[in-house]
């Protein structure tokens, strides 16, 4: 893929990362994308990658590795995966979660999940064919402080 090079996102990147959220269903302002890459800076079981086309933020992936309880490996997964619109088609997803494996695997994790919503059968489409198994159903609620 000439031309796509894939590296560390930094601050530079905040306001094209916030473009990238809003495409996802995720909207975020620049400023509080740099918030979250400034919290999540320095972290080693954090990465965030961008697939670069001469300056042009075409896409990224945001990952994580962690400890369990139920296995020895820590666990990985891809917490965050877009394609811009503008550069979709050219296998830009498949190389993200290509370079998002080897860091999570180079960090310990043996096993990748990864959680897309249920109507995105574009991603399930693409995971699918990265070699992911659909193994399970995720359920999600939204924390509010509770009395006290």
């Amino acid at each position: 893929m000439s031309g796509i090079k894939v590296r560390m996102a930094t601050l530079s990147d905040a306001e094209e990362l916030a473009s990238l959220m809003a495409e996802l269903g995720y909207p975020a302002t620049s400023d509080r994308m740099t918030a979250r890459l400034e919290r999540l800076s320095g972290r080693e079981d954090h990465a965030i990658f961008v697939a670069d086309e001469d300056g042009a933020v075409a896409g990224m992936i945001g990952l994580s590795v962690s400890p369990t309880l139920y296995r020895d490996d820590l666990d990985g997964a891809i917490v965050a995966l877009v394609v811009s619109s503008n550069f979709r088609g050219r296998g830009i997803a498949g190389l993200l979660v290509a370079h998002g494996e080897r860091w999570l695997y180079d960090r310990g994790a043996r096993l990748a999940t990864v959680k897309p919503n249920s109507r995105r059968e574009d991603a399930h489409r693409l995971y699918k064919r990265c070699g992911y198994e659909h193994t399970g159903l995720r359920f999600t609620k939204v924390l509010e402080r509770l009395g006290g």
